[in-house]
């Protein structure tokens, strides 16, 4: 069932990710390029909102089921309002945020009224909170030109800061970290298939010869990169969750924002339809947003050491910059598509070789213990 409900989610990510697709002259325009993150953002918050209901309070019965259907449905009309002239759609788009935001509510209110103890109080609490940013998002179409946009993030971000505040209140019921994980697993895995897609569909619709062939095997590297790289770092948060979620939750707002972007690299890299300078800066965005959204998701957190955290980030912050001088240098695409594969498969093998020295350490640590 979840994996349905992320099918349909992903028909709205590939249409937003078309936002940055768009280009004329070699360029993307500013307006598309901010549009992107607008458009993205309630989309992956919708998503978020009834994965965690789930994952905290779910349970296979028809009303969930129910929950899920007309969420589908709400998610097809804001899919239907995503377009580049996106204040033409809004309302369109609003419609649909706000029948999946207030269903999600409704699940709150639901669990609120029938459960006791600790259960009541974190479903009363969440309730409260996405109702009241769900209005408030919702008010924006009674706004014009951008104060619209200003209302709606107003109502986001106080949904986003309200479970923050009450931290103490849902520590009541912490999240289960291992769904969690598998949850945002999922969500990734089907977004790297739209990578793919873009791989294919770009190839049906250009001549293929030696240099299409060679960038075609340039954009699966990258795609099987950041799979490996994924799937096998992963496995930190699960052993080691803190009990809110909140990095992996959070966290992974911007390595699906990068998904679409690296999807929109690889379509540009084979189809020449942008110009150097863009081309180099849209790849250094997708890098620099998956490198550092996985640095945040994936830190071990034994013993809660927040400096490893800030290290991780400092080393690739430092990287980061160097791999951006020489993407930036390149005289050509092609080359900066090159270097690009390049990075992303140095940071998987980084990423495994220190994953191999941990789970060493671990296993001579345990064999220690088991003969003294």
């Amino acid at each position: 069932m979840e994996l349905f409900y992320d099918l349909i989610y992903v028909v709205a990510v590939s249409i937003t990710a078309h936002v940055l697709a768009e280009s004329h002259g070699g360029l993307i325009s500013g307006e598309a390029i901010m549009k992107y993150p607008l458009i993205f953002i309630p989309l992956w918050w919708a998503w978020t909102g009834f994965t965690l209901y789930v994952n905290r309070f779910g349970q296979d019965n028809l009303a969930q089921r129910v929950v899920y259907f007309i969420q589908m449905l709400f998610v097809i009309i804001m899919a239907a309002g995503i377009n580049i002239d996106f204040e033409s759609h809004y309302l369109l788009f609003m419609l649909g945020y706000v029948g999946i935001r207030m269903s999600t509510v409704f699940m709150y209110v639901r669990t609120w009224i029938r459960s006791d103890a600790a259960k009541r109080r974190v479903a009363r609490y969440l309730a409260l909170s996405f109702l009241t940013g769900t209005l408030i998002s919702f008010s924006s179409v009674l706004f014009p030109g951008l104060m619209k946009f200003y209302v709606l993030y107003l109502g986001i971000f106080l949904e986003i800061a309200l479970p923050l505040a009450g931290r103490h209140i849902l520590r009541q019921m912490p999240v289960h970290h291992h769904h969690l994980v598998e949850r945002y697993g999922l969500a990734t895995i089907i977004l790297l298939g739209e990578t793919i897609l873009v791989i294919v569909d770009t190839i049906r619709h250009h001549p293929i010869t030696l240099q299409s062939g060679f960038e075609l095997l340039l954009g699966f590297f990258i795609t099987v990169s950041i799979w490996w790289h994924y799937f096998e770092t992963s496995e930190q948060v699960e052993q080691t969750g803190d009990g809110a979620g909140h990095r992996v939750i959070y966290g992974h707002l911007f390595t699906f924002m990068s998904l679409g972007i690296i999807s929109n690299v690889i379509r540009y890299a084979m189809s020449h339809e942008l110009a150097l300078g863009p081309f180099a800066w849209l790849a250094l965005a997708g890098l620099a947003m998956y490198v550092l959204s996985m640095a945040v998701i994936f830190s071990p957190l034994q013993n809660k050491k927040s400096l490893q955290i800030f290290s991780r980030l400092g080393y690739n912050l430092a990287a980061l910059v160097l791999c951006g001088i020489i993407l930036l240098l390149l005289p050509s695409i092609l080359k900066v598509y090159m270097a690009l594969t390049l990075f992303f498969i140095v940071h998987t093998l980084i990423a495994l070789r220190r994953l191999g020295k941990r789970i060493q350490r671990d296993a001579n640590s345990n064999g220690s213990t088991f003969f003294s």
